[in-house]
């Protein structure tokens, strides 16, 4: 099972364990990009980072992380946008603010496979008339 129901989602952040999801392509300035998002536990609580990349991949590669970044000021793992006191504070705001799924959380680490599964998925959309 990928996918975080949110009771693991909540006990992976609590047990100082970052989880990621997956938002989807945009187009920027014409060209293809990708948007996710981590949150992670730290002292203050839970940061909410999100990370806006060119979309670069190949069937070969999908390390959507090592992507370069739209705006090259970003951090090296995308942008702290919040900090919330607890789990549940930041995924309800991940969500309801940021477009997030529930149910559609992964480990850390898992959003490249995300990113192939979306791309597979694009490859085989037929072209728009």
């Amino acid at each position: 099972m990928r996918y975080l129901v949110r009771s693991f989602a909540v006990g992976a952040l609590r047990r100082g364990q970052q989880i990621e999801q997956f938002l989807g392509g945009f187009d920027h300035e014409g060209r293809e990009a990708l948007r996710w998002l981590a949150l992670g536990p730290g002292r203050e609580g839970i940061t909410i980072y999100l990370s806006e990349v060119e979309d670069v991949g190949t069937a070969t590669y999908s390390a959507i992380d090592d992507f370069p970044a739209i705006d090259p000021d970003d951090e090296t793992w995308g942008k702290a946008i919040a900090t919330k006191a607890t789990p549940e504070e930041a995924l309800d705001l991940a969500e309801s603010e940021f477009g997030a799924q529930s149910g559609r959380w992964v480990n850390a680490g898992l959003v490249s496979s995300e990113y192939r599964d979306y791309k597979k998925a694009t490859q085989n959309e037929p072209p728009n008339p």
